[in-house]
């Protein structure tokens, strides 16, 4: 006959079973991701160290002090720098070439190692980070760097768009001085072609970094100000579509663009102003001075990208 067991408390019981052996784990730290943002801005891997990726972050840091070290005596050491590459066999131009695509690589690196240490930072949280309660540090930090602000608001992917578009414009920036500066010194080749295409693209791109940062600024301070601004699209979309329902295209929509409408307004009248003050005569006559200050400097891709440009103006006046 088999054995029936008795059991008095079987509430008791159960959760002797349950319970688990040994001590509970201690919870995880949720991070704050603007704060892991901003030490990555500052200095390489400074975020992966804040959110215990301590490998990462070390590694992040040598590459950081290599990188500027190299730089420095780069241009202490410039003269012997250049000797001693011409005696190797490489000349100016792939050497220019390549100072190029690593500054490229570099610009692209610092703010990619600010959005690993956001994401990773954000991995760590339970609920969705809202962004920083302050006002205005995502206007500075737009100021600086468009995309910065975008991060400190909690809005990772549209940092994210303005971060890369930052990286291309501020490259520009620089493509087209260093070009312009180093140019006599280059030696002609077909380094030396490519060198001045990338500067030709760049100086296509370059008026459009001025945008850039005042659309970027513009936009950290306004959701910075709306808390409704920092849910995620789709939920945006879905709120924008409810009060279209309930209150109408004019009521539900126009009130949460008219911000951006005047901006769009004001930069209009900015530039009807500029063109009014600086007609397009002025434009002409610095454009064909800057075509042949290029074409002394032995440029030949600018100058035809500016004469065609002058072609335009002639067409359209």
């Amino acid at each position: 006959m088999d054995k029936v067991w008795e059991i008095k408390d079987p509430e008791a019981y159960l959760q002797k079973k349950k319970a688990p052996s040994g001590p509970r784990p201690a919870p995880a730290e949720q991070k704050d991701p603007a704060k892991a943002y901003n030490l990555s801005m500052f200095y390489w891997g400074g975020g992966q160290l804040y959110n215990d990726q301590l490998r990462k972050g070390g590694v992040f840091m040598v590459l950081m002090l290599l990188v500027f070290g190299a730089t420095v005596l780069g241009i202490i050491y410039r003269v012997e720098l250049d000797q001693f590459l011409l005696g190797r066999g490489i000349p100016r131009s792939r050497t220019f070439l390549t100072a190029e695509f690593l500054l490229f690589l570099v610009l692209l690196f610092w703010v990619s190692n600010a959005a690993d240490a956001y994401r990773t930072a954000a991995r760590s949280r339970k609920m969705r980070f809202p962004g920083v309660s302050s006002r205005v540090t995502p206007f500075l930090g737009s100021l600086l760097v468009p995309g910065w602000g975008q991060f400190l608001n909690g809005q990772p992917v549209k940092g994210s768009i303005f971060s890369v578009l930052a990286v291309i414009g501020i490259f520009s920036l620089l493509s087209v001085v260093l070009t312009f500066l180093a140019w006599p010194r280059l030696d002609a080749g077909d380094a030396r072609f490519i060198a001045e295409g990338i500067s030709a693209v760049c100086l296509l791109l370059a008026p459009l970094a001025p945008l850039l940062w005042t659309f970027s600024t513009y936009d950290a301070l306004k959701v910075s100000h709306d808390d409704l601004l920092k849910e995620p699209l789709w939920e945006r979309i879905k709120a924008a579509y409810y009060r279209t329902r309930t209150q109408g295209l004019v009521r539900g929509i126009i009130p949460q663009i008219k911000g951006t409408f005047m901006l769009v307004i004001i930069l209009v009248v900015l530039m009807i102003v500029v063109q009014y003050w600086f007609p397009t005569g002025f434009y002409t006559k610095w454009l064909s001075s800057v075509q042949t200050l290029l074409r002394d400097r032995g440029m030949t891709i600018v100058p035809e990208l500016i004469g065609t440009v002058l072609a335009w103006m002639a067409w359209a006046g």
